[in-house]
């Protein structure tokens, strides 16, 4: 190996992880400080000025948790260096992935007009949501203090959200909530994700804890029918589910696409209505009594939206794909 691929290989990835883990500091000192203190408001600054982002680390056509948290990571970074954030990103494209979609936006368009504007020059932040984060308590306080002071339904959302869940839960006073990944996650083993469980090993987990605290039903988040059909099979009238259409289906036909979250249905606003579906699966497990899965985005989503009221949760830690 010569000097010139060494540095690439071995010391340059050391030097960066150190560079990240400094840069994280200071603003994960100022997440832990205000996530027990009110919103902040664009009245609380000193010198108010809105920092608009326009760019994420990815370029993000539909809603995912990725998209969510690099959103979240980059509004602690305005507001660290004393600035109001407002979501940006994809304004003004069609059929991609905004803000108010789903949310809230953080500052009314009169007022933006109003008060000095800049861009955000980062695309991400050193401090953001982490799959490691879930199984620290501290961790986890921050960040579900911050969803739960900055990201809001919007009323379309809220609505869609509050009907699924009459239509499923009315009635029921315990809900096991289950998050299962489909066989792409499986397949890929995705370097630097976390191992996520088999079917069966979350299925015995689930019969462990309904013999233990007996429960009306379980809601199962996933994207694979095959996954339902082994639930159902294990629980028979006891599944919960939303989805009303399935991935795997064409997943399994077409070799071209590598992720389940990459397939599309041949309707109208697809990429909308499919994040508005997998959103609100997110927000039904997080209003279960406990949960049960593999840790992934979707999890951390649930986590943080549910504000540490879960009465247990058991996501699995099984290390890292390599």
């Amino acid at each position: 190996m010569d000097i010139g691929t060494f540095y690439k290989q071995k010391i340059y990835p050391n030097l960066y992880a150190i560079e990240q883990k400094m840069t994280r500091i200071p603003y994960h000192h100022f997440a832990s400080v205000y996530a027990d203190k009110e919103r902040i408001r664009l009245s609380d600054l000193k010198h108010p000025e809105i920092m608009e982002i326009r760019e994420g680390e990815f370029d993000y056509e539909y809603f995912n948790f990725c998209y969510l948290h690099n959103m979240l990571a980059l509004m602690i970074y305005g507001f660290y260096h004393g600035h109001y954030p407002n979501i940006c990103v994809n304004q003004g494209k069609e059929d991609i992935i905004q803000w108010d979609w789903y949310f809230k936006p953080f500052i009314r368009e009169t007022t933006a007009k109003r008060v000095k504007t800049i861009t955000c020059r980062k695309k991400t932040n050193a401090y953001l949501p982490t799959f490691k984060d879930i199984y620290s308590e501290k961790e986890l306080h921050i960040w579900c203090q911050w969803y739960k002071k900055y990201i809001h339904l919007n009323k379309k959302t809220s609505q869609y959200v509050e009907q699924e869940y009459q239509q499923l839960f009315s009635g029921k006073q315990k809900v096991l909530g289950v998050i299962c990944r489909g066989t792409d996650y499986l397949a890929l083993k995705p370097s630097g994700h976390p191992v996520q469980p088999s079917t069966e090993q979350v299925i015995k987990a689930c019969k462990e804890y309904i013999k233990r605290d007996g429960y009306d039903a379980i809601y199962l988040a996933t994207e694979e029918c095959k996954i339902r059909d082994e639930f159902e099979k294990a629980f028979p009238g006891k599944i919960l589910e939303n989805k009303r259409v399935y991935y795997d289906d064409i997943y399994d036909q077409d070799d071209s696409i590598a992720y389940i979250k990459d397939v599309h249905f041949e309707r109208e606003n697809d990429r909308y209505l499919s994040g508005l579906e997998y959103l609100s699966s997110i927000i039904l497990l997080s209003r279960c009594s406990a949960l049960v899965g593999g840790n992934c985005g979707g999890t951390l989503g649930a986590l943080f939206f549910n504000n540490e009221q879960y009465q247990f949760v058991h996501v699995f830690d099984l290390g890292l794909y390599p």
